[in-house]
């Protein structure tokens, strides 16, 4: 590369940075949904979204599956297990590991949250027409990614 050549990105039409913004303000709706209606904060809400799409999930589990540190997870789940939104019980096959389960109380939140994301996010960017595309690109893009990472 010559030494009057520059590398510049012009945001405004660079696709990822598009991406970042759009997911911040997803978070951030997310999250303000999250403490309107339950009292929890963004991570609280991922581990419980987390444990309800798959009951009997681990911590670690959690952890690989959603961009947050495991000592976040972590404090997420010991907050939650305090609120009585969630239970862990030790797994059958090792008993060093704990396996996370919804409660009754939790599985109240998590369809409150959801009814309002869904209303607020789900229909209103993508049709319904259109998600299932839609989300097969975004699959398919982050598994690209991965092979980058």
């Amino acid at each position: 590369m010559s030494k009057n050549t520059t590398t510049h990105i012009e945001l405004g039409a660079f696709w990822p940075y598009h991406v970042i913004v759009l997911a911040d303000q997803i978070s951030r709706h997310t999250a303000s949904i999250a403490k309107a209606e339950a009292g929890l904060n963004l991570s609280q809400w991922r581990v419980l979204a987390a444990v309800a799409d798959k009951q009997g999930r681990t911590a670690a589990e959690v952890a690989m599956m959603t961009p947050m540190d495991k000592t976040i997870v972590s404090r997420a789940v010991s907050s939650l297990i305090d609120m009585g939104v969630i239970n862990k019980s030790a797994s059958h096959d090792d008993k060093r590991r704990y396996s996370l389960s919804v409660t009754p109380q939790g599985t109240d939140i998590y369809v409150k949250i959801t009814k309002h994301l869904s209303k607020t996010i789900d229909e209103t960017l993508v049709k319904k027409s259109e998600q299932k595309n839609f989300i097969a690109a975004l699959k398919k893009f982050s598994s690209k990614m991965n092979q980058v990472l």
